[in-house]
């Protein structure tokens, strides 16, 4: 009997990705992360968590508030993800739409458009934060410069 239940216990489950199908990218928060190499992972490289929302609301024609009824007992990582998911089944959608009528807009023409509000508003914290990181590390040049003095003086 004893031998039935260990046969039987379950076995621990380590789930390894293949880390060679994703790239470096950046959160909305300026960390860096692990992301698909795809169109719409790179277009939302550096958006918050609204701007993704205002982005997925432009592209699938649902209201920001309607998504974010759906998303929202979800932890940020998997809102961004979802939000993304539905972005490209837009971006396919409107592919799709161009093959059969060429005056249709594609996908990523579209998506670019979406994006262009947001890619200037993640640019912009991008600049400031690297300003922010020479600041800080001009002030700790400064400050081991003037430890280096006070002990060739001392």
């Amino acid at each position: 009997m004893a031998n039935a239940k260990e046969d039987t216990a379950p076995k621990e489950v380590r789930v390894k990705p293949d880390l060679s199908k994703y790239v470096k990218g950046v959160s909305g928060s300026g960390k860096k992360t692990m992301r698909t190499n795809d169109h719409v992972a790179a277009s939302l490289d550096g958006f918050t968590l609204d701007e993704c929302y205002a982005v997925a609301q432009e592209l699938t024609d649902t209201a920001a508030k309607e998504l974010r009824a759906k998303y929202s007992h979800l932890n940020v990582g998997m809102q961004r993800m979802n939000l993304g998911n539905r972005i490209r089944g837009a971006v396919a959608k409107a592919d799709k739409a161009r093959e059969k009528d060429k005056s249709v807009a594609s996908g990523a023409k579209l998506l670019e458009v979406a994006c262009e509000k947001p890619r200037a508003a993640a640019d912009s914290r991008a600049k400031a934060k690297a300003k922010k990181a020479e600041e800080a590390a001009a002030k700790k040049a400064a400050a081991e410069k003037a430890e280096k003095g006070k002990t060739k003086a001392a």
